[in-house]
């Protein structure tokens, strides 16, 4: 018993250690994103599988009054910042850095995705001296086509550049975030009707599958013969013709007359018709036994 059940444990085993959760509940950030940035003319464009998403995404900056110099990923170690849980934001940090046109000049940074919700915030450092990670009032717009835009107005030196001075190069370490709870109940919406939706479409195709089935077994089925317990169909009975029944009538006239059943005036019987007569005679006869009993002594 002892070994059956080491055997048990030693199959669970087995079956979760490639398990990413469970390395998860040790510590161990499994679903971290990966970005690999690329260049398309003056844009760099992140290529990344967020937390709790299987499919890949692109992530799309372009700067406005200044150049967008490089791009790449940020992650913080967990002594620098410890009021930031980089594992609630599902996609990544990223430290741009750009380049003004003027020193002490005002650069556009925005920021697009077909990824990203009209609940979706951009999330950074607001202050240099004392880091405060926040929201950093990205203006949030609907595309025409999918997705939204976040766009974000830095300065240089001002409280979003990393580096607080107006040097003629602008730091900006930032990251999408979205609203919990919307995710959520969106999650929960989709998934919610989309059950409803399987099931419907999967009890159609079973509906038109079973009709298609019946139509080709009837086809194919040859007719049935006719079952043994089945009761052969009644003969169809025809009419007596009148001359017929004259002849029965005339044959039992006879046969009655022939067999001594001839009225006769020893009956009594002076009126009716003979046939009349012969069934009184018949029935008379029949009482007499009764009345003629013997006498007790």
């Amino acid at each position: 018993m002892r070994c059956r059940h080491l055997y048990v444990w030693a199959l669970m085993a087995a079956m979760l250690l490639p398990c990413n959760r469970v390395w998860a509940a040790f510590g161990e950030d499994i679903e971290a994103p990966k970005p690999k940035f690329s260049q398309e003319g003056a844009d760099w464009i992140a290529t990344l599988v967020p937390r709790g998403k299987s499919t890949e995404i692109k992530i799309r900056f372009h700067a406005t009054g200044g150049t967008l110099t490089a791009a790449e990923a940020k992650v913080f170690a967990a002594d620098a910042m410890p009021q930031v849980d980089q594992k609630t934001f599902r996609s990544d940090f990223f430290r741009l850095q750009m380049t003004p046109a003027a020193p002490g000049g005002d650069v556009s940074l925005a920021v697009n995705s077909n990824y990203f919700t009209t609940a979706t915030e951009l999330w950074g450092a607001v202050s240099v001296n004392s880091p405060v990670w926040q929201t950093t009032g990205a203006v949030n717009v609907k595309n025409v086509d999918r997705g939204n835009t976040l766009t974000l107005t830095v300065r240089d030196g001002g409280p979003l550049d990393a580096d607080g001075q107006a040097d003629g190069r602008v730091e900006v370490i930032c990251g999408p975030r979205d609203s919990f709870w919307g995710y959520a109940l969106g999650t929960l919406f989709i998934r919610f009707f989309g059950v409803f939706i399987v099931l419907g479409v999967l009890e159609v195709g079973m509906l038109i599958s079973g009709r298609i089935f019946q139509r080709i077994a009837a086809r194919a089925q040859p007719p049935a013969a006719q079952s043994p317990t089945e009761e052969p169909p009644m003969e169809e009975t025809h009419a007596v013709a009148p001359e017929t029944v004259a002849a029965i009538a005339l044959a039992l006239h006879l046969k009655a007359g022939a067999g001594g059943l001839k009225p006769s005036m020893h009956t009594g019987l002076s009126s009716g018709s003979p046939w009349s007569q012969i069934g009184r005679a018949k029935i008379m006869s029949d009482r007499m036994p009764v009345f003629d009993r013997p006498k007790r002594k």
